[in-house]
């Protein structure tokens, strides 16, 4: 009997220090080519077919989101897509599930910002909350952006949908008041906000442990891996101010290469764990390897 043309529920563990860390994939958005600014058209299509990758772009970047256990406590880093943009993504709960986790485990969720991708998944398609428990936290700068009513007004075509989808997303937890929309580096103990405001008004990675054992989880720093490392002057068509995310991605990967953080990242291929270096004037992605967890885990 020939075997069934299906991918197993997307998840991937690691032992970070004393924490277990889940990645867990949510699916796939495609990131083209003609998004990408700041280096010649035909220069961002050599860094995709070098990477054997069609010219136009990348039809399968993962949308991935992580799970930190500590001391008993369940953080969730991103939601997924939830509802919002189709088949090819939402399968967060799916992979959350084949880890043994469910929704009521939750007690914490730290949004990187609130695009579709990474806050979609808070809701139903009816919009209740998913997540009965959790206090649900933004950086303040995001929410105001996303839920200003006048901004939301003047907006059109897909920056109008995501005010309608960020505000859909935080309704309930809103309502529950279990919505912490913070301006401190300080969210949670153990855990600071790391400001890489740009690609949103409010875009913010989150720092787990200290020295090598610290890990980013920095959500949007890196939308195509094969163009934005080996040329970080490159923005995004969805990025709301191009100038500051390149800064941004500037100053997070020199954090990263000079302390030697682990990192997870939302689009990078799955599991989107490991290291960045330097390679010349550019950088590198150097992917965790597969290890058995300890026995203690």
């Amino acid at each position: 009997m020939p075997s069934q043309p299906t991918q197993a529920p997307g998840f991937q563990r690691f032992r970070i220090g004393n924490r277990l860390i889940t990645a867990l994939y949510d699916g796939y958005v495609p990131i083209l080519a003609a998004d990408l600014r700041g280096i010649p058209a035909e220069q961002v299509r050599t860094c995709l077919t070098d990477a054997h990758l069609d010219a136009e772009g990348d039809p399968y970047t993962a949308v991935i989101a992580f799970l930190v256990e500590e001391d008993g406590r369940h953080v969730l880093v991103d939601t997924g897509s939830g509802t919002t943009l189709g088949p090819n993504t939402g399968h967060l709960l799916d992979s959350l599930s084949a880890a043994g986790v469910t929704p009521d485990d939750i007690d914490h969720i730290l949004i990187t910002h609130l695009h579709p991708d990474h806050s979609g998944g808070l809701v139903t398609a009816g919009g209740d909350a998913v997540y009965p428990r959790a206090t649900v936290h933004v950086a303040s700068d995001d929410v105001e952006y996303w839920l200003d009513r006048d901004r939301t007004a003047l907006a059109e075509g897909v920056q109008r949908e995501i005010h309608h989808a960020a505000a859909t997303s935080l309704a309930p937890y809103q309502q529950t008041r279990r919505l912490d929309a913070f301006d401190t580096a300080n969210v949670l103990p153990g855990v600071r906000a790391i400001h890489q405001h740009g690609h949103t008004a409010g875009h913010t990675g989150y720092l787990f442990g200290e020295g090598t054992e610290t890990v980013l989880l920095w959500g949007d720093i890196v939308h195509s891996h094969t163009v934005q490392l080996p040329h970080p002057q490159v923005s995004i068509a969805i990025d709301n101010e191009p100038d500051l995310a390149v800064r941004a991605r500037s100053n997070v990967f020199e954090l990263v290469t000079e302390h030697r953080w682990w990192v997870g990242a939302a689009h990078l291929p799955f599991p989107g764990v490991g290291h960045l270096r330097r390679a010349d004037d550019a950088y590198a992605w150097v992917p965790a390897h597969f290890r058995p967890l300890p026995e203690h885990s």
